[in-house]
């Protein structure tokens, strides 16, 4: 593995590591990686890796709702979520 400004990257040009996040990438299923027959990571396409945050993102603000906390308004939610969007996609 080669290192990257935010962790750890896979050479993809050296075989194995390459066809496992081909996998991720084209089935949009993740692909858990194991260290002694136990689970330590997992690769998931880009894409799904957006969607579980949006989420995630959606799920606080509705558990704040049901709280009845002050969170943000589903519109500033959707917004900052578009932000960040614009800000990962190229």
């Amino acid at each position: 593995m080669l290192p990257s400004v935010d962790g750890l990257s896979v050479d993809c040009s050296s075989g194995a590591p390459g066809e496992l996040v081909a996998e991720a990438r084209q089935t949009h299923c993740p692909v858990t990686i194991s260290e002694h027959g136990k689970p330590v990571a997992a690769l998931i396409n880009i894409d799904d890796l957006g969607d579980l945050e949006d989420r995630a993102a959606l799920a606080a603000h509705l558990a704040d709702k049901a709280a009845r906390r002050s969170g943000v308004s589903l519109d500033e939610l959707d917004a900052a979520l578009d932000r960040i969007d614009a800000e990962t996609l190229p």
